[in-house]
């Protein structure tokens, strides 16, 4: 049996990626010692969101979702981005991410938390200057009753999802009668989501979905003085009813086409920005008739090389993704036997090097693997696919010709290594 076996410090692909030549070992800091990464151009986050704002106008205001770590991409990078690129409005799911975010980045720009807060917290959304959304009759009728400093809320109507938001027409019109009654709860806006945004094939829920929205607008009182918005970034790319109002909310948008699939319907051009890799830590030639892996899933028919890739469940991995397989230098292969925590082997069509760059989302050569491809695979939307990549696979990003590496023991802390232009054709972004 022959066997190879990975050094990160001697393998060029890496020293020639992440890190700098000149770096010594002892000198990485963790996280960054194992040769399994994310690579995410900012400078084409930026292109998209130029695209989107140019594409809805100027009195329309740009929203950036940058929930649960703005979908894996890593939420302070995509947030700053964006905001430098003509965003105007951050959104996110809690509280939590809006206090990092107002304390960080965002000292002045306006952040919608879209999902749900505690009314015993109120009083620190109202110190922070987030805005808050009302989710039903029955929060705002407890609201009422403890709000103790103004806080300004968006008013969520439930037209279809039956996740949050208050459902009818009687629902509303008591939330009226509330905020009339106490100026501390100031409404400043109304917003609904769809379910079906990104369904070509039968825009029926979407339509109802929009006329049942415009109802209810019909029964709040100077609307034209609130934010309204439903457009999520299927609603704001794939409808030609565009219903913008003054507002529209874009997560998987600023990161790429929102469906791969409905490429060719898109108004505007947007490119993906991400990619996974990592490396080959141990090249063997097994026999025959040779099991590999956890709990005898997969058997050798033939002699065969197999390599051992440093990723697995315990990064986000997880067994549900492997049909979309890795590609070796250009060439598609298999994910063999169970993946495990750490770790996961692919069956090779002959011996490479230790050090040889792995690819699960990405491309190589000629060959691509879309992250759209491994969640159709994998039956789960591309969201759920990048937002479980775990922290302990580094996100390195590309910003105008710099590589950013966010410090492990501060997140939110930068540490930038410039590179000359030539140097750029080692990268991992070329």
């Amino acid at each position: 049996m022959s066997v190879m076996y990975a050094s990160i410090h001697s393998s060029p692909i890496i020293n020639s990626t992440i890190f700098p030549s000149k770096t010594k070992p002892k000198e990485i800091p963790p996280p960054y010692l194992r040769p399994t990464w994310i690579d995410i151009d900012l400078d084409l986050v930026r292109i998209n969101v130029q695209n989107l704002k140019k594409y809805i106008g100027d009195n329309v205001h740009l929203m950036a979702v940058v929930k649960a770590n703005a979908y894996g991409y890593g939420i302070m990078e995509i947030a700053r981005t964006s905001l430098s690129a003509g965003a105007t409005w951050i959104g996110v799911a809690t509280l939590d991410e809006a206090l990092v975010l107002r304390r960080e980045i965002a000292k002045h720009i306006p952040i919608l938390v879209l999902g749900y807060v505690p009314v015993e917290h109120l009083s620190r959304a109202s110190e922070a200057n987030v805005t808050i959304t009302g989710i039903s009759l029955e929060w705002l009728q407890e609201a009422d009753q403890a709000i103790e400093q103004p806080v300004d809320f968006h008013l969520k109507i439930d037209t279809g999802m039956n996740r949050l938001g208050c459902r009818t027409e009687d629902e509303v019109k008591k939330v009226i009668d509330i905020v009339s009654r106490n100026p501390k709860l100031r409404f400043t806006g109304a917003f609904t989501h769809f379910a079906t945004s990104e369904d070509l094939t039968n825009r029926t829920y979407f339509l109802r979905q929009l006329s049942r929205f415009k109802q209810f607008l019909e029964i709040i009182p100077n609307r034209s003085e609130k934010l309204i918005h439903c457009s999520n970034s299927g609603a704001t790319l794939y409808h030609d009813e565009k219903p913008f109002y003054n507002m529209v909310r874009c997560g998987k948008a600023l990161t790429g086409p929102p469906n791969e699939p409905l490429k060719a319907f898109l108004p505007i051009t947007l490119q993906s920005v991400i990619s996974l890799h990592s490396v080959l830590s141990l090249v063997k030639e097994v026999e025959a008739g040779e099991k590999i892996g956890y709990a005898d899933t997969y058997t050798t028919t033939k002699k065969q090389w197999i390599g051992t890739v440093p990723i697995g469940y315990g990064d986000g991995w997880h067994q549900n993704l492997k049909p979309t397989g890795v590609l070796v230098e250009g060439q598609r292969m298999e994910i063999v036997g169970r993946i495990s925590m750490d770790q996961l082997m692919v069956g090779l069509d002959r011996e490479y090097p230790v050090g040889t760059r792995v690819t699960f989302i990405g491309q190589q050569g000629n060959m691509t693997i879309t992250g759209d491809e491994v969640a159709s695979a994998a039956k789960i939307p591309r969201s759920e696919v990048f937002s479980a990549i775990s922290s302990r696979v580094p996100r390195i990003y590309k910003d105008n010709n710099t590589i950013i590496i966010p410090n492990s023991a501060h997140r939110n802390v930068f540490q930038a290594i410039p590179y000359v232009l030539p140097m750029l054709v080692h990268l991992s972004f070329c």
